[in-house]
């Protein structure tokens, strides 16, 4: 019974293991009667695949059996087992309409069938890890087309409408530094293998699942069973992109044309990995200079002219043309952060005003009725969503007794009576250097702007400080205090709770909902999950975790069995 005990010592490791390690732990004792191993078994390729890393050999375990597809089975050689089951619950187990396929791993076809690949002295897990390595109807495959070319989707066209796995193959077989997905816990990773019903007590096996999956891929395919753990070569082919140079260059790689919001706010986890500019302002004016993108010194400067809509160029010796977007010979392009229409409740996103030129010259802000003119019966905010909708549309309004039409695509307003043109700017409300750091640190905006993340209801606003955090103790008798005591109680029966604190920490709130919005928006719009857990800790890392929250880098005992995050609530 070797072959059957190796399998089992692998599948209780993940699917695979160093060989050396493999045959002196079943020499130890405990698993074989006998004092050395027989490793002549670990040469059947139908149960094992051997490959190398850094000198080194590992073990995967392999098996044909599969799971059974048909509703209606009359007898076959593969596995009567619901796939839900097999990874986690399954929501016909304990209905009163029972599932169509088994739940009973040892039922005397499964028992036959398990005997006969070796396989009858696994447990559930075991056999889920074995078959999720092996049985490709279980897991989404690697998107190859993600895999190649520049750009954050690389050459995958259905981007985050994709069902495939977004995550970098060269991650799969080692380490790597290019600036693809190197996190199952990212957005797409993430939802797409729950979309697959893959549970949250499965996802920290997913990196060692996949990895023995393209192992096994490449050896299958006849290349040497070399399993590198550095980067891979660079592809010969002219369309591949040497990301081992992208490491060290992203710029070689991916252009960034958008304003990170998390390092605005002073926190973005992604680091250089992030696919968006880092900057401490929600814009950046810069210059082309070759194949490279550089910031403008005056900076601020540039902006503040740009926001009059009066002004083409900038001020200075070397002036900023507005209308062509050059400074003498050289490229100009301003960066800014997401538009406060797209992300109303964010913090430091821009604020764009509408204007049009009058007779005299004068730039008139839309639904004002500045210089004697009609008010506009659309606002600038309406346009700003209309034009974040479609760049190109035409909004049609009334301003007194006359209708105007309006063209996103050449900013032309036109008198539908009388024809006559009027020109349009769209230019963004002045946040200084000074504003931003008064808005990332107290409640009120300059300017009356409105673009914070709404703090809860419930939270008791005299007491939620600037920095920092305050715990506030809820009072037993009310529905706060009883929704958590009914929560805690269900998986944690025969406790006495002495008091229940809400931590009010203002800015872990707004990093909270920051977060949400982005997987909402990766999920296409869907309504993210939420749940409210418990997380068991010492007492001397209560204040660290209200000052800063978990970190699932640093959960040691108590690990994370919801899944990585920074931010929880």
């Amino acid at each position: 019974m070797a072959e059957a005990d190796f399998i089992k010592r692998l599948c209780t490791n993940n699917g695979s293991m160093l060989y050396d390690d493999l045959v002196a732990d079943l020499n130890r004792g405990g698993w074989l009667s006998y004092e050395r191993v027989d490793t002549s078994s670990l040469e059947n390729g139908e149960l094992f695949s051997i490959v190398q890393s850094n000198g080194e050999k590992w073990v995967i375990a392999k098996t044909k059996l599969r799971l059974c597809k048909a509703k209606s089975c009359l007898g076959c050689a593969n596995l009567h087992l619901c796939k839900k089951f097999l990874l986690g619950e399954c929501p016909f187990g304990r209905g009163r309409k029972p599932c169509r396929f088994g739940h009973d791993l040892m039922s005397d076809h499964n028992a036959q069938v398990l005997g006969i690949h070796k396989l009858e002295s696994l447990d559930k897990r075991e056999l889920c890890i074995l078959l999720l390595q092996n049985d490709n109807s279980l897991l989404p495959p690697v998107c190859h087309s993600y895999n190649n070319g520049p750009g954050q989707y690389g050459k995958c066209e259905e981007q985050e409408g994709c069902t495939r796995l977004h995550i970098c193959k060269r991650y799969l077989r080692g380490e790597c530094g290019c600036p693809r997905s190197h996190d199952f816990y990212e957005p797409h990773p993430f939802t797409t293998l729950q979309n697959r019903g893959v549970p949250l007590d499965l996802m920290p096996f997913m990196k060692d699942i996949y990895m023995n999956i393209e192992f096994m891929r490449v050896r299958t395919r006849g290349r040497p069973p070399q399993w590198n753990a550095g980067p891979g070569p660079r592809p010969s082919a002219s369309n591949h992109v040497d990301y081992n140079m992208a490491s060290k260059n992203p710029e070689a790689s991916r252009d960034r044309n958008e304003i990170c919001m998390y390092f605005v706010k002073g926190i973005c986890v992604h680091g250089d990995r992030c696919w968006k500019a880092h900057s401490t302002l929600p814009y950046r004016w810069e210059a082309r200079d070759g194949q490279r993108w550089t910031a403008l010194s005056d900076n601020e400067g540039i902006e503040k002219d740009y926001c009059n809509p009066a002004n083409t160029y900038s001020k200075g010796v070397e002036p900023v043309c507005f209308d062509t977007m050059t400074r003498g010979l050289r490229g100009v392009r301003r960066l800014s952060t997401v538009s406060s229409v797209v992300q109303p409740t964010f913090m430091l996103t821009t604020e764009w005003a509408w204007y049009w030129e009058d007779e005299h010259g004068d730039w008139i802000q839309y639904a004002t009725a500045a210089g004697g003119h009609s008010s506009a019966s659309i606002m600038g905010e309406d346009l700003e969503q209309k034009y974040q909708e479609d760049p190109s549309a035409v909004v049609e309004f009334t301003a007194g007794s006359q209708t105007y039409e309006l063209r996103f695509q050449d900013m032309i307003q036109t008198n539908k009576r009388y024809g006559t043109k009027k020109l349009v700017r769209r230019r963004p409300v002045f946040v200084s250097a000074a504003d931003a750091q008064t808005i990332k640190t107290s409640k009120k905006a300059p300017n009356n702007r409105s673009n914070f993340k709404a703090l809860p209801t419930h939270w008791d606003k005299a007491l939620t400080p600037e920095t920092g955090y305050k715990r506030v103790t809820l009072q037993s008798s009310s529905k706060e205090y009883m929704e958590i005591l009914t929560l805690f109680n269900t998986t944690m029966r025969g406790f006495n709770i002495v008091s229940i604190e809400r931590v009010q920490n203002k800015a872990l709130w707004e990093v909270f909902q920051w977060q949400k919005d982005l997987m909402k928006k990766n999920s296409g719009g869907r309504t993210v999950a939420e749940k409210q857990l418990f997380h068991g800790t010492d007492s001397k890392h209560v204040d660290a975790i209200c000052h800063n929250n978990m970190d699932w880098r640093i959960c040691g005992t108590h690990g994370t069995a919801y899944g990585k995050a920074l931010i929880k609530t």
